[in-house]
């Protein structure tokens, strides 16, 4: 059994980055969001004084002049609560576009929140962007909490936010309380959405629940087929539960479809070929994108697309590409395969260069048996002298069992010449 690679986490978290939490560009669909929330919210409005105040720090907010708005918002001496709270407010929402000063907007709009008296499109903005400031700022416990506070104040089921819940547990390795938040984001959503069912994904596979990981997996190629990442996760998922044929066919569709984009979908897709007994095809691939350079033209890929053709019965073939990978490191291991290929197919002439050049290498194993069958091959070419001088070469073997063969064939040579009246010594 072939042992397959299981390094495929990266490609599955990998995927995830899509989840990585933004900001909003504004706060209006969140407030728009709440507007329903709470009708029995009481209601206050600004003091007069702070009324003015906050409409110098608007005009320069909205300038872009977000520095000096901010330096006049500090400088505002509130005292009603109201007042305290909308100043904090603004002060969050100013700092959260401030590169560095996520945890400052986060201490602004905490107060905010904490004095629970802003309006309910206020109140619900303040939450939903504190809950998003601190998952960017890993805050993973405090932002599920105010995620959560949003949802129960806002009287809202939303998806997207179940989601954000989701990637919080993921952060915090609780893999096992990601699932329920995912389930909720697809329950939710009117069209399917994929980012949820990549959290299960995710969870599932961490905790080596593969045969769960391999459901969402197909889930995800059945409602998002044009993808194709995900049918290549599908059959790496099926490779590392063992499911080689499904792994082969799902590869297959992926390659069929031109999903298959890189060295390493392709080396898995000619190996799964060749371990399901397909070889031809294996090689075929191998080498259409050996020549195109998408996979190196290593000693280590020549050889195994020369095994391809040897397990295909393509001999031709495989003599070429084992010449190929022999040349790269003068492999006398490759050579002599490709000497005994040659002899194979009576091309005497070549298995003998072949294997003299193994010969000449200092990482051949078997020196007596490529002698031997040097000898062989001069003795099929008629060149009894050339046969006879060789194979005494082989009775002179470490390996007794080349030594011992050599002997016979020694015997033989003589007999054969003997017999047609030629010369042997």
């Amino acid at each position: 059994m072939m042992k397959y690679s299981n390094n495929i986490a990266a490609i599955v978290l990998t995927s995830l980055i899509g989840l990585s939490v933004a900001l909003p560009s504004t706060s209006v669909e969140a407030a728009q969001s709440g507007a329903t929330a709470d009708k029995k919210r009481k209601t206050y409005t600004l003091s007069e004084r702070v009324g003015k105040k906050i409409s110098k720090i608007y005009d320069l907010y909205a300038a872009d002049q977000v520095k000096e708005a901010i330096t006049l918002a500090l400088e505002v001496k509130a005292k009603k609560p109201y007042d305290k709270a909308y100043i904090a407010r603004f002060l969050g929402s100013m700092y959260a576009g401030q590169k560095g000063k996520g945890k400052t907007s986060i201490k602004y709009l905490q107060m905010a929140v904490d004095a629970d008296i802003l309006s309910t499109s206020e109140h619900s903005a303040s939450l939903r962007t504190l809950a998003d400031l601190q998952m960017q700022e890993k805050m993973f416990t405090k932002a599920i909490a105010n995620y959560k506070a949003w949802m129960t104040f806002t009287g809202k089921q939303d998806a997207g936010v179940w989601v954000r819940i989701g990637h919080a547990y993921m952060e915090k390795k609780q893999l096992s309380k990601v699932i329920g938040p995912a389930d909720k984001a697809i329950a939710l959503y009117k069209k399917p959405n994929k980012n949820p069912y990549l959290l299960k994904l995710a969870s599932y596979f961490e905790r080596k629940q593969y045969k769960n990981a391999i459901k969402v997996s197909e889930t995800l190629v059945e409602l998002f087929p044009q993808e194709p990442k995900y049918w290549v996760q599908l059959g790496q998922f099926y490779m590392v539960n063992e499911q080689y044929e499904k792994a082969l066919a799902t590869m297959h569709i992926a390659y069929i479809n031109g999903y298959l984009k890189t060295a390493s979908h392709i080396k898995v897709l000619a190996q799964l070929y060749a371990n399901n007994n397909i070889p031809h095809r294996s090689a075929v691939v191998l080498e259409k994108y050996l020549k195109s350079g998408l996979i190196e033209s290593d000693e280590r890929m020549l050889k195994t697309l020369a095994g391809s053709w040897h397990q295909a019965k393509e001999l031709k073939r495989a003599v070429k590409f084992y010449g190929q990978a022999a040349e790269v490191e003068n492999n006398g291991e490759l050579f002599y395969k490709q000497g005994l290929l040659s002899f194979e197919l009576e091309n005497y002439g070549s298995a003998i260069k072949q294997l003299n050049r193994a010969l000449k290498t200092d990482n051949l194993r078997k020196r007596g048996n490529a002698i031997m069958t040097i000898a062989q091959a001069h003795f099929y070419s008629d060149r009894f002298k050339s046969a006879y001088r060789t194979m005494k070469q082989a009775a002179k073997s470490d390996n007794k069992s080349v030594a011992k063969n050599a002997k016979l064939w020694l015997k033989h040579i003589a007999e054969s010449a003997k017999t047609r009246k030629i010369a042997y010594k």
